[in-house]
């Protein structure tokens, strides 16, 4: 992430006139305290016995969070233009969508071979009842491009990534170039109109809890890919999976790789890591076990008009075959030795030996029976799954990872099908547990 191309003058909200004195509070032990005139860091400082409130006024919950001096010491500083992308998700999570900082969008799955397109600084979904999905992307660079320049390379970005909306924070653009980009659904934002919509949905200043909260956000992943016990590769790879490989699959193939780094991680308790070290592994099986529910779900958008025989059927295929479908893989084989019987003819032309093509006999993974059934009760009761996938982000990332008591009064006010939702959280995290082994002591709603 490049602090430089940040766009300039956008803080936190609440600093007092000389930007001495700017004071975020979460639920853990630690808060933003003062912005550097010079460096234009935020540096962060320990706090107790504080009380937040949340996206709805009067909500309060007692900071419990355990942070150790190192950690203290590692994440003193946030910069403003990180502080910004941490406002824009809190502001994108309010309005319904499950939010992403720093996904990397590449031009293809070789990790080896393929090429960065760019960072979306900010990526939301947003998951209607019937399953259909929207996305928007907040940018928040500006650098040195004029502004018409940057709109045009944001359209081009939004064209390839397919996202419906996006917002584009930038100060002092002209009239014309907002009519422009409000021709393609982009949204050009100052500081004013962006504190207007905190105000519209509720947002308090003090409000940074959950995946929106830095001090327990801000270097994970370097830290996850850091450790290496008893080596490195795994730790990289499956932050390379979460960072932008995931991004380039479809659903199903995105299905399995999570389950499968999902089971490695559940072999990683074996291991003498430290307290940072764990919480980093934490936090990376609740970021796979949300972007495992996010494939779901699509898959689910995919299947929900089908039949339930039509379901499993597809599933099944999809799960055997990935991207290349069963038949397609049967009939390349017969091509291919239809190539080969040519060939060989030509060079003996007297060969009349018929080739047996063999039966491409794929099996499904072990879970299909599993998912298949986690697929029919999600599709077959779509309002006890409407908002789940930001029920499981806040509950992991403001309970689970910090390690504080989970709080249903909360979660009762910013999720009115709380009851509907916290059964069905229990049955998707029962699903990863039996499959991947993973231990059911991570989650507080399993226990």
């Amino acid at each position: 992430m490049n602090e430089n191309n940040k766009i300039d003058g956008y803080l936190a909200q609440g600093s007092t006139n000389n930007n001495k004195s700017v004071v975020l509070s979460s639920n853990n032990d630690k808060s933003v305290s003062s912005i550097d005139n010079i460096t234009g860091e935020i540096k962060l400082t320990t706090t107790k016995n504080k009380q937040t409130k949340g996206l709805a006024p009067g909500t309060k919950t007692t900071q419990m969070g355990i942070f150790d001096k190192s950690r203290a010491q590692n994440d003193n500083r946030i910069s403003k233009g990180d502080l910004l992308e941490y406002r824009l998700k809190r502001l994108i999570f309010a309005m319904g969508y499950f939010p992403k900082i720093g996904v990397m969008l590449k031009t293809s799955q070789d990790d080896e071979q393929s090429d960065m397109i760019t960072d979306l600084d900010v990526y939301g979904f947003y998951i209607h009842k019937n399953f259909a999905s929207k996305t928007i992307w907040a940018d928040c660079k500006s650098g040195k491009a004029k502004p018409l320049e940057r709109v045009l390379w944001i359209i081009g970005v939004k064209n390839i990534a397919r996202i419906d909306d996006v917002i584009f924070v930038k100060k002092g653009i002209r009239s014309s170039t907002r009519k422009f980009a409000r021709k393609s659904s982009i949204q050009i934002l100052d500081l004013e109109i962006i504190e207007k919509l905190e105000h519209d949905f509720n947002i308090e200043i003090s409000d940074w809890r959950g995946s929106w909260n830095p001090s327990t956000q801000m270097n994970q992943l370097v830290r996850f890919q850091k450790i290496n016990i008893p080596s490195s590769d795994t730790y990289k790879k499956i932050g390379n999976f979460i960072s932008s490989s995931y991004w380039t699959f479809d659903n199903f193939t995105q299905v399995k790789k999570v389950i499968t780094a999902l089971k490695q991680l559940a072999e990683i308790e074996q291991y003498p890591l430290q307290r940072e070290q764990n919480e980093s592994v934490r936090w990376a099986i609740f970021e796979l076990i949300n972007l495992f529910l996010l494939a779901t779900l699509n898959i689910s958008k995919e299947l929900y008009y089908f039949s339930d025989k039509d379901k499993k059927e597809t599933i099944l295929d999809r799960l055997i075959s990935g991207q290349v479908s069963s038949k397609k893989r049967m009939e390349i084989v017969e091509a291919s030795y239809k190539i080969a019987l040519s060939i060989i003819q030509k060079k003996i032309p007297n060969f009349n030996t018929e080739l047996q093509i063999p039966k491409i006999g794929l099996n499904p993974p072990e879970y299909f029976e599993a998912f298949n059934d986690l697929v029919l009760r999600i599709t077959n009761n779509p309002l006890n799954y409407f908002d789940i996938l930001r029920f499981l982000d806040f509950t992991f990332m403001e309970f689970d990872l910090p390690l504080n008591k989970i709080n249903k009064d909360t979660l009762k006010i910013m999720f009115p099908n709380y009851d509907n939702l916290f059964i069905s959280a229990k049955t998707i995290i029962h699903f990863v547990c039996s499959i991947t082994g993973m231990s059911r002591n991570l989650f507080q709603i399993m226990n």
